[in-house]
């Protein structure tokens, strides 16, 4: 069964409630547009950066070779924990690619041939079990 990819990122705008939503094109703020409404939204900036909950891009990738999209992935990436990119099927970016730069396929729709993926920070890399206070040094412990 074929999600439409449309309603995946409108549920997944729902379900998050990003309190600032950047969006990178002009399709992704009509799209977010219809979920959060226009006091949300602001437009990427490249030369004025600034830290938001979200990003969304629609077409951010179309006419980019895959070195210049993943530079402008990466460069978002440093100013939003979670972002979602949509990449249709003649996107020049693999999925290998969008593995390689932390992102995770989200949803897949067959029929329009198109792929939702998502990039989300604090689900990145989870923090290894033997990370924790039990394991680290205990300088009480230790004789001059």
């Amino acid at each position: 069964m074929s999600i439409d990819w449309r309603e995946a990122i409108c549920a997944e705008l729902r379900a998050r409630q990003p309190d600032t939503l950047c969006v990178l094109d002009p399709a992704a703020y009509t799209l977010a547009e219809s979920v959060s409404g226009a006091d949300r939204l602001h437009r990427w900036q490249p030369h004025a950066p600034t830290h938001f909950s979200l990003a969304l891009g629609v077409d951010v990738l179309d006419g980019l070779d895959p070195q210049q999209a993943m530079q402008h992935l990466s460069q978002v990436r440093l100013f939003v924990p979670t972002l979602m990119v949509v990449a249709p099927a003649d996107c020049r970016l693999g999925s290998q690619d969008f593995l390689a730069l932390g992102f995770s396929l989200l949803t897949e729709d067959t029929i329009a041939t198109v792929r939702l993926y998502h990039f989300d920070l604090p689900s990145y890399k989870p923090a290894p079990e033997w990370l924790n206070a039990r394991y680290w040094a205990h300088p009480e412990r230790w004789k001059p």
